[in-house]
């Protein structure tokens, strides 16, 4: 059993978004872009490997996001992102660090890009970004990505950012009004750092984590 800690064990330290990659930020949400989230989540495409994404996807639930996306920064328990490109401050899609457990030093990752962006390595440098994250100012051990089956593309993904295949989870889920199958990916903060190239290797269509 976990030693409890001390303080409440939920409180995220204060981080000071954007994080920047050598092509993207990743910032907190904000209304701004509301308009680009709507554009972008209303691609089927896009939506396919995640989870609880409601289509079609309302202005409403663009506004909605952001709100809840403050509360749950203040809960401590998860982090959301917006992923944006530094050069023209396009919106690329979302990512985010989920069900953080500080007392146990863990945390569950998700992402998507645009299909419009897709084939360019964004989702490999987002994911590094959220790996820095959660290893460095969140000060977590381990960190675990969950990815639908047959979303071989995102898994290509996880495994350029050093996370390994630890199983397939039998049916925990429902999507589509069905139990469906995932697979678990986690990464250590004692795995050895991935080695990185001049260019970040393609995403390729269909990257995306499950996203809760």
């Amino acid at each position: 059993m976990a030693r409890k800690a001390n303080g409440d064990p939920r409180r995220v330290p204060t981080l000071h978004p954007p994080f920047r990659t050598r092509r993207l930020e990743l910032r907190w949400p904000s209304a701004r872009l509301n308009e680009q989230v709507v554009r972008l989540l209303n691609d089927p495409v896009v939506t396919r490997w995640t989870l609880r994404i409601p289509s079609p996807y309302t202005a409403r639930d663009a506004a909605e996001f952001v709100r809840r996306a403050r509360a749950h920064r203040r809960s401590g328990r998860i982090l959301s992102f917006q992923i944006v490109r530094r050069r023209d401050g396009a919106l690329l899609g979302g990512a985010g660090i989920h069900g953080i457990d500080r007392s146990n030093g863990i945390g569950e990752i998700g992402y998507l890009i645009g299909r419009p962006y897709r084939g360019r390595g964004y989702a490999t440098e987002a994911v590094g970004a959220l790996v820095r994250v959660a290893f460095g100012p969140l000060g977590l051990h381990r960190v675990e990505a969950r990815v639908f089956p047959g979303n071989s593309r995102s898994e290509r993904v996880l495994r350029k950012q050093g996370f390994r295949r630890e199983g397939r989870l039998r049916e925990p889920v429902r999507k589509g009004g069905r139990s469906v199958d995932v697979i678990v990916y986690g990464r250590l903060r004692s795995d050895r750092a991935p080695v990185r190239r001049r260019r970040s290797a393609s995403a390729g269509p269909g990257s995306a984590a499950r996203t809760r």
